[in-house]
């Protein structure tokens, strides 16, 4: 009898656990509004910065439980979206070409609070793919990126949620070739950054 009893008490652990909101795996489709990210340019045929438009990126994160307030989070997020050069107050904005831009990183999240309502904050780091279109010449290139993020989980059942978040990304750029047209070519430096608001729907076990 009492080996049942401890048996029933081993099964009931985890089904405790995940009722708790602890030690549960959690993956979160999203989609995500990025805001417009500056690219900066040196020794081009425009003397200025470019700019990324302002547009929707979509994503999947999953988040690994390491304790009851800390996960290992793997993060995915793509945007395709128009480069153009900002003519100022005075000047019209040049649209240049379409780019594709994806994020690739791990990190850790750290949340607190209830199990129904989590707030929490998440730092990561990984690549960024940066593939700019219809310039002869360019190419895909991945640079080192890192993040930072904050931002709540709503849990309406032990298994469903929603998460709302905001997030910037800082990648570095120094030497990427952005291609040429017609003898002009495009270098960039420095670092790119960009924010990002985003919503998934969480689902976890």
């Amino acid at each position: 009898m009492k080996r049942l009893a401890l048996a029933l008490c081993l099964i009931a652990l985890p089904g405790a656990a995940f009722a708790d909101g602890d030690f549960r795996y959690e993956l979160t489709p999203h989609v995500s509004h990025h805001f417009s990210g500056s690219l900066h340019t040196e020794g081009t045929f425009f003397d200025g910065d470019f700019q990324i438009e302002d547009d929707v990126a979509y994503g999947l994160t999953f988040d690994i439980p390491l304790s009851n307030n800390l996960q290992l989070e793997l993060l995915y997020n793509y945007q395709e979206s128009d480069l153009f050069f900002d003519g100022g107050i005075f000047g019209p904005d040049i649209e240049l070409l379409e780019t594709e831009i994806a994020y690739a990183h791990i990190g850790l999240l750290a949340q607190f609070g209830r199990p129904s309502v989590t707030p929490y904050f998440v730092v990561s780091a990984g690549l960024t793919r940066f593939d700019p279109q219809e310039l002869q010449g360019a190419g895909a290139d991945n640079r080192f990126s890192v993040s930072l993020g904050a931002g709540v989980k709503v849990f309406f059942t032990d298994h469903i949620g929603l998460r709302f978040e905001g997030r910037g990304f800082w990648t570095e750029m120094d030497g990427l070739d952005g291609g040429c047209d017609q003898n002009q070519c495009i270098r960039f430096h420095d670092y790119f950054s960009q924010g990002e608001a985003t919503l998934g729907l969480i689902f976890a076990w």
